[in-house]
């Protein structure tokens, strides 16, 4: 190259360095598979749980199964229309049966039992360590990061109501003492100063690579008139305006500040749906479509179909051009609760429901969409994980993900360049029925106020076969196994058997041997919780929880 063409070639236009995606992750609270519109498609109502099936008739419902499985298969037409853009993966696991536990492991890639999390009461005592929140990585990478609802992964600011306890001279313990209209009184200051949806700054999610935070740190925000929202470190009071609306409004806004800046966002979008309360009704707009003699059905797909008009807003928000750059994940965080007011298909085939180790609890809906990144419309039966999310946007922006977590990226499977990512999951904690429909067996209160006597439980699953110890069930804690029950193994082929409904430990003990030791191996390292009772943890220590030659 001569003098001429060397200056010349400084006056060509630099190629542009490939734009990195957006993200957005909406992530249901309590959703289970049947109620999701890529997923019932191909449900049979016969197919449903058996003791849920045997649960509804106990009750009377006002309807057959056909109906509310007809009603999940119009309740998301807008994701339906992604789904078959994306993929859907039809075997998606996630890391805990419970809300809190479960987040913790979206957000940091790693199985909560690594940090000592078991339990959602794990975090009244603690919360994640500082650096271990993967959007970290890419806030410094230039993203703009928002965390919009709930983040239930942090203590509460047990200062709030302290303070209010202190103004009326009360010592911990001593509300509960006073007459009854008093007790509501300060009980209302207590609420006034935004409690119930605290957090603690040194747990703040500003403090982990989000730059915004609109949202809630508790198990449950009502749809209406909620007084649990802070935004950013503001308590922000009653909030009328039903809030899957309201996050997504915020989602947006956050979304075009980012544009506008030129800034790639990633946002979080942790909406309340479905978790209860799931009254009064949702808007006139999404209930009236779904009309049925059971309100329950009406309302329940009506705050479903709400959800799915928010990802239509929002993906209309950006426009066409941002949308098509757009990583999109939809996600339950565990299985839903199912009963009368979390009503059919549930979780589908799979027995159990949220608080279980049965599939019921653990199996999830997950479900990716990137025009100008992944291969359109296919299934995957690949195992994966919850623990998947963030490692698939790390990869989808060019960042690498750190070494020796959990999670694995979806993209490899998304863009079919691979057809596994993973030999097998594990999980543990507890195993309580209090959380759905079988918490009725539990004797002589309600099954809430007995949940901590639930044994604990762990799962291995190579995704052909899922082995499950369950610790020792105490007598006198459910009817249908007054005497209690020793601590025992189950192996199910999950293909053959979704329903878990044929034990085969003793037909195939060398899978049982195998996928034993996948559990003493890595268990042995995981540290004790804070909260949750020691004595359940321990029975799930390698050393007791072995199954015996």
């Amino acid at each position: 190259m001569n003098r001429r063409q060397f200056l010349a070639s400084l006056a060509l236009p630099l190629a542009a360095a490939p734009r990195r995606p957006n993200v957005l992750i909406v992530l249901l609270d309590d959703f289970g598979i049947g109620h999701c519109t890529p997923y019932s498609e191909s449900m049979k109502a016969d197919a449903l749980d058996p003791a849920y099936q045997t649960f509804l008739r106990d009750h009377n419902v006002a309807y057959t199964l056909d109906e509310p499985l007809a009603l999940s298969r119009r309740a998301m037409p807008n994701l339906n229309a992604l789904a078959k853009q994306g993929t859907v993966f039809t075997q998606a696991f996630s890391s805990s049966n419970l809300c809190a536990p479960a987040r913790a492991g979206i957000f940091t890639a790693q199985n909560p039992n690594r940090f000592g999390i078991y339990n959602n009461i794990d975090f009244d005592r603690g919360g994640l360590p500082l650096g271990s929140l993967l959007v970290e990585r890419l806030q410094k990478a230039g993203y703009a990061t928002a965390m919009i609802g709930k983040y239930h992964t942090g203590t509460r600011n047990h200062a709030l109501r302290t303070g209010v306890l202190n103004k009326h001279s009360l010592k911990q313990g001593e509300l509960v003492k006073l007459p009854a209209a008093q007790r509501a009184a300060i009980e209302r200051e207590v609420t006034e100063t935004g409690f119930e949806g605290s957090v603690v700054d040194q747990h703040h999610p500003l403090n982990y690579g989000f730059d915004y935070y609109f949202g809630y740190n508790h198990h449950q925000c009502p749809f209406y008139d909620s007084e649990q929202i802070w935004e950013n470190r503001t308590y922000t009071g009653k909030q009328p305006k039903y809030n899957t609306e309201l996050f997504t409004e915020k989602a947006i806004s956050f979304a075009k500040q980012a544009m506008a800046a030129q800034k790639p966002f990633c946002i979080e979008l942790a909406l309340h749906a479905m978790h209860g309360p799931l009254r009064p009704q949702a808007p006139d707009r999404y209930f009236q479509p779904f009309a049925s003699k059971s309100f329950e059905l009406q309302n329940y797909f009506g705050h479903i179909n709400a959800v799915d008009a928010a990802i239509d807003a929002f993906r209309d928000a950006v426009g066409p051009d941002e949308w098509k750059n757009t990583l999109f994940v939809f996600a339950g965080d565990n299985g839903a609760p199912v009963s009368i007011a979390t009503p059919p298909p549930g979780n589908g085939p799979h027995k159990g429901h949220k608080g279980s180790f049965f599939l019921g609890g653990i199996r999830i809906p997950l479900i990716v969409h990137w025009p100008a990144g992944i291969t359109k419309g296919q299934r995957s039966n690949a195992l994966v994980s919850s623990l998947d999310i963030m490692p698939t946007a790390l990869q989808a922006a060019g960042l690498p993900a750190p070494t020796g977590i959990d999670g694995r990226s979806l993209l490899p499977l998304a863009t079919r360049k691979a057809t596994k990512t993973r030999e097998h999951l594990m999980l543990s904690g507890i195993h309580s029925r209090a959380w759905g429909y079988s918490g009725e067996t539990t004797i002589g209160a309600p099954a809430n106020a007995r949940r901590e006597e639930s044994p604990g439980a762990w799962v291995v699953t190579d995704g052909t076969y899922l082995l499950r110890f369950t610790g020792t069930i105490v007598p006198g804690l459910y009817s249908d196994a007054s005497a209690g029950v020793p601590a025992h193994h189950e192996l199910y082929d999950l293909r053959e058997d979704p329903g878990e409904t044929r034990d085969l430990t003793k037909q195939l003990p060398a899978v049982v041997e195998r996928l034993e030791k996948l559990y003493q191996s890595e268990a042995k390292t995981w540290p004790a919780p804070p909260t949750w009772r020691r004595d359940r943890w321990a029975e799930l220590l390698p050393t007791r929880s072995a199954k015996p030659n």
